[in-house]
């Protein structure tokens, strides 16, 4: 990928509230059940949208009007990284879970072609022929 698609990607990962979820996880971290953590992630969104910005540009008191919780280490749990490394599940999206998946894959891809050869991509017809 190109370094300015990368940086466009990274860009539009950085907007859109993705990162609702990692702050509702970083209320549940502490104490705050997950319903009424998600219902003040929820209200913090919405203030968001009313006043143009992301979550992680609200400040540190506009943050603790929808929970006393709130503390400088919240703007940390909030970035892409922190957003991604939170769904650290078989499947999910931290950064090492993708890329065992992407290794895992390639090894069946390798294991395929030693098996079958080379498939040509280009020509779909050939990989069915051989079916």
């Amino acid at each position: 990928m190109p370094q300015e698609e990368s940086s466009a990607t990274t860009a539009a990962c950085a907007t859109g509230f993705l990162n609702a979820m990692a702050a509702a996880t970083y209320l549940v971290h502490k104490g705050v059940p997950f319903r009424k953590a998600h219902e003040k992630i929820g209200n913090a969104v919405r203030y968001c949208l009313d006043k143009g910005c992301e979550l992680g540009d609200l400040s540190l008191d506009e943050l603790r009007q929808f929970g006393d919780e709130f503390a400088d280490d919240f703007f940390a749990a909030v970035t892409l990284e922190a957003t991604l490394d939170c769904h650290d599940v078989i499947g999910g999206t931290a950064r090492h879970r993708v890329r065992e998946a992407l290794a895992a894959a390639e090894q069946r891809g390798t294991a395929l072609v030693d098996r079958y050869g080379s498939v040509t991509l280009d020509q779909p017809e050939a990989a069915h022929a051989r079916a």
